[in-house]
């Protein structure tokens, strides 16, 4: 697996941005720990390029408006493969998974989050990333709508802030709790010492 994470590594350096490097990487590693996945069978190029493969789809990188648009071919070409050849091992992968379009820690933030949606109450289907950004959200409602939409956004907003306080009251409480046990720890060392002492003395 070393091997194919450095052909990863080399062609990504050249191709490809950080961003997407550690998505590969992260799903090499899966598949790493996949019983029905041998990655020590087969040609390591494919398996490199299978996987950047699949990352591409995820990612829409073979969308030439896509910023970072990559050619099936470049990869082909780089690791002296066939479209179809990677195109087959990529979906293996994708299936082996369970990875689709804008799965969670394998896409950009920007790609999540435009194909993850919210139904408001009043009805209102809204992408994630247009709750994010208020003045895109408003151009598309008016009056009444708008303030619909205002409160579903702040209620949004409210639930994600309670959740990160929740986080942190816990992480304090379980500091706590490890405070107070390395303080007994101490205590009961102590006095294990001071009674030896005694004895000893």
């Amino acid at each position: 697996m070393t091997e194919i994470k450095e052909l990863i590594r080399s062609f990504c350096e050249k191709h490809l941005n950080d961003e997407l490097m550690g998505y590969a990487l992260k799903l090499c590693d899966a598949l790493g720990r996949k019983k029905k996945i041998n990655l020590s069978r087969g040609k390591k190029e494919i398996w490199a390029a299978s996987i950047i493969c699949a990352i591409a789809r995820l990612n829409f990188l073979f969308d030439k408006k896509n910023e970072n648009y990559i050619a099936a071919d470049t990869i082909c070409s780089y690791f002296s493969t066939s479209r179809s050849t990677i195109g087959n091992k990529a979906t293996q992968i994708e299936d082996a998974c369970n990875l689709t379009i804008g799965a969670e820690g394998y896409c950009s933030k920007h790609v999540t989050d435009s194909l993850t949606f919210y139904k408001t109450p009043e009805g209102f289907i809204v992408p994630k990333n247009m709750i994010e950004d208020l003045e895109i959200v408003y151009e598309i409602a008016e009056g009444e709508d708008a303030k619909e939409l205002e409160r579903f956004v702040e209620n949004q907003r409210r639930m994600k802030e309670q959740e990160i306080k929740r986080k942190q009251e816990r992480r304090a409480e379980i500091n706590r709790e490890i405070a107070e046990k390395k303080r007994k720890n101490r205590k009961n060392k102590d006095y294990k010492n001071r009674q030896l002492k005694l004895f000893g003395d």
